[in-house]
């Protein structure tokens, strides 16, 4: 089986949704596939810092390219808002038995919509062009990809739930496949107790509003008022650290570290010394940052988003609070500042809790639904 799959970024390990397609494409490979990429590079070769412009034009490159190179293919595994005008044109130049699969690294209409749910409430700011292209003509194009493909590949219930009530999409064209670990997060020992000190608190990921970048600040600094104990990482904010330090109130300075940027392999290491996760973001595809902090044994202070309340189970594998409420995020790590012992238990059950989270096995769902689909088109071509 010939698979191309198509994303609207650089193609890079260190990046999220980049480094996601290059671990199912090499899972897909030890199956014993074929497996060609086209992203950034392909469509703008030489470029390299990218804008919405970029966005805005590559489904038009990828269009032209399918074009000329679809029939080598068997599957087009490409993301939403990305193959539209190539299938809306009728498909050209692929072969009659194909398979459009458009796959999502989180629905856009439910990311916008927390998004514009937190501008009214004051907690973010919009843009005046966000209506344009994101919050607007892109709603659009991921829609079109929705509707026009053979199947769609989601990460989470709610994305599931948004596309068959609010896009009227077919529930038999939905499948929910979630990502696996990389090798780097199987096979960890289980984490040691650590020595006595201060709480040991993460984030990973870009220090960002939709993150939940404002509720850890005002967590971290409630905690320190009421007297709990703790050092904060924030590991891979993708800003300065002069930058990210300077949102936090100084009397929480001396205990925040800020590492921006790090090799993706790195990060079992990274935790090592590490104890909670705090993970408040406001909206998910999946979460992978979550799922890997786990797996590198620390107990998460999640809100419901993404991949969340599937692995996160409260008094199980950690904390489940609602998106935006400061004041359950400080009464869960309060708790587990208090119980060195559950928190340890709890370590050590959020680690085994994704440990089946295998490529493997994605890999093997993903070639079952395109085995589907290319059955269904051989039916359909007789």
């Amino acid at each position: 089986m010939r698979v191309l799959l198509a994303i609207h970024h650089p193609l890079s390990q260190e990046l999220g949704a980049p480094g996601v397609t290059l671990a199912l494409g090499r899972a897909l490979q030890a199956q014993g596939c074929t497996v060609d990429y086209y992203g950034y590079g392909d469509a703008f070769p030489g470029e390299q810092h990218h804008t919405a412009l970029h966005n805005l034009r590559f489904p038009w490159k990828l269009s032209a390219h399918l074009a000329r190179v679809a029939r080598k293919y068997d599957v087009l595994d490409v993301t939403t808002g990305d193959a539209w005008p190539w299938a809306r044109a009728g498909r050209p130049g692929a072969s009659r038995r194909h398979a459009l699969v458009t796959r999502s690294h989180g629905l856009e209409h439910t990311v916008s919509e927390q998004l514009r749910a937190d501008a009214r409430e004051g907690k973010a700011r919009l843009s005046w062009k966000y209506p344009l292209y994101n919050g607007g003509f892109r709603l659009w194009e991921v829609a079109q990809s929705l509707r026009l493909a053979d199947r769609s590949v989601l990460l989470n219930d709610a994305d599931a739930t948004y596309a068959r009530e609010r896009l009227c999409i077919p529930a038999s064209k939905l499948r929910l496949i979630p990502h696996g670990l990389g090798e780097a997060f199987h096979g960890l020992p289980l984490p040691a107790p650590l020595p006595d000190g201060p709480l040991r608190l993460a984030t990973v990921g870009t220090f960002i509003q939709r993150k939940g970048r404002e509720d850890v600040i005002a967590a971290v600094g409630r905690l320190h008022a009421l007297g709990v104990s703790f050092t904060l990482t924030l590991y891979g904010t993708g800003t300065s650290e002069p930058e990210v330090r300077a949102g936090f109130p100084t009397s929480v300075q001396a205990w925040l570290r800020v590492v921006p940027h790090y090799a993706h392999a790195t990060l079992p290491g990274l935790l090592a010394q590490e104890e909670v996760l705090l993970f408040p973001s406001h909206a998910e595809g999946y979460g992978m940052a979550l799922v890997e902090a786990m797996a590198s044994g620390l107990v998460p202070v999640s809100t419901p988003v993404g991949v969340a309340p599937s692995v996160v189970h409260p008094g199980r594998t950690g904390s489940l609070v609602p998106v935006g409420d400061v004041d359950a995020m400080v009464a869960a790590v309060r708790e587990l500042a208090a119980d060195p012992l559950r928190r340890y238990a709890l370590r050590r059950a959020a680690q085994l809790e994704v440990q089946g989270l295998t490529w493997a096995d994605i890999a093997a769902r993903t070639r079952g639904l395109y085995e589907e689909v290319l059955r269904e088109r051989t039916v359909g071509s007789k």
